[in-house]
């Protein structure tokens, strides 16, 4: 099986039925999973809405923050959904930023790789007892559960739900080797930057903790803007990646392709309240480097670069900074173009 015959996307809309349109609409062309965004609503609530509206396709959090709920929170919340959907519930979980982990939810951050490891440990721990009615120990950096007199009245679906992070680096693509079933690519990482950063460490990580690459699955991402308007496209794309260009820790990834210089303007333009001067920032040659633009027999092209490293494929509409119409829009092609029938 192709990366191509397993096509995920990011679930949307302005509305829960416009959310529950779309992911319709990609289950009857065979999508494999929708995934629900984390930002402006929650995860865990928008995958809940989606098991009960769709009936084939898989459905998960992409991501959903993992510091900022408890572990024995996020297992049963991972239960519930996976018992509303029949056994169609993955779980992606992430770190977030810093700064909006620690100013927005006050919650702890600290080493990110190693606070999510346990994250999920613990979050496997506890759907793991539910499943055989037994009680939970576990004892690490950022946890320290003992949970006893408790058991699930209705045993979870699957003992097993799968655990997906997202990575960006190596630290965190190589502790999703260690301990999840999955990982999530970002849309800025380009083929050049998974092959010698993201692969190499997922890979040390299947290893080091004794498990095959078939265990595993990776879901590479990259942002798509089908559109015969070439440049209208392109500016859709420009300003998702001039986003993203605004957060320091991704400099590197930027810096790999010569473009490290673009990212600090663009980033320099946001903190003074310039939001056209982000876009500004970010040239064609840029956009064209870590995006999709165009027809979709251009966009199924470049798409292919980075697919090949993977196990399926997240193509991800432009988000930021155009009309929710347009970004509606963007998944409907996204849809007709790779869409299995």
């Amino acid at each position: 099986m192709t990366a191509f015959e397993r096509v995920s996307i990011g679930i949307m809309g302005d509305t829960p039925q416009d959310m529950a349109s779309l992911a319709k609409k990609a289950e009857a062309a065979g999508f494999d999973c929708g995934w629900a965004i984390e930002l402006f609503r929650n995860a865990f609530t928008q995958t809940t809405f989606l098991g009960t509206e769709t009936g084939k396709m898989d459905i998960g959090t992409a991501i959903a923050w993992g510091f900022v709920r408890s572990p024995m929170t996020m297992a049963m919340s991972a239960m519930d959904i996976d018992e509303i959907s029949g056994g169609r519930f993955r779980l992606g979980v992430g770190p977030g930023v810093k700064r909006l982990i620690e100013t927005w939810h006050n919650a702890e951050y600290g080493r990110p790789a190693t606070h999510l490891r346990e994250t999920i440990e613990a979050v496997r721990a506890i759907i793991h007892a539910a499943a055989a009615g037994e009680p939970v120990a576990f004892k690490g950096e950022y946890y320290d559960l003992d949970i006893k007199g408790w058991y699930r009245a209705t045993p979870p679906v699957r003992a097993e739900i799968p655990i997906y992070t997202a990575a960006v680096q190596k630290g965190m693509s190589r502790m999703a080797g260690d301990v999840a079933d999955g990982l999530i690519g970002h849309i800025i990482c380009s083929a050049q930057w998974i092959e010698q950063e993201i692969v190499p460490a997922f890979e040390l990580g299947l290893s080091r903790s004794g498990r095959e690459r078939s265990s595993f699955t990776y879901l590479p991402s990259i942002c798509v803007a089908i559109d015969d308007d070439y440049e209208r496209g392109l500016d859709a794309a420009r300003r998702t990646l001039a986003f993203y260009s605004t957060v320091k820790t991704y400099l590197p990834l930027y810096e790999l392709h010569g473009f490290g210089q673009n990212a600090v303007d663009a980033g320099q333009a946001f903190r003074r309240g310039d939001i056209e001067g982000v876009a500004a920032a970010i040239p064609d040659e840029m956009v064209e480097t870590y995006c999709a633009v165009g027809t979709p027999d251009k966009v199924k092209e470049k798409v292919a670069e980075v697919a090949r490293f993977g196990d399926g494929i997240l193509p991800g509409a432009p988000t930021y900074f155009i009309p929710n119409e347009q970004i509606t829009e963007y998944n409907e092609r996204i849809i007709e173009t790779f869409g299995q029938g």
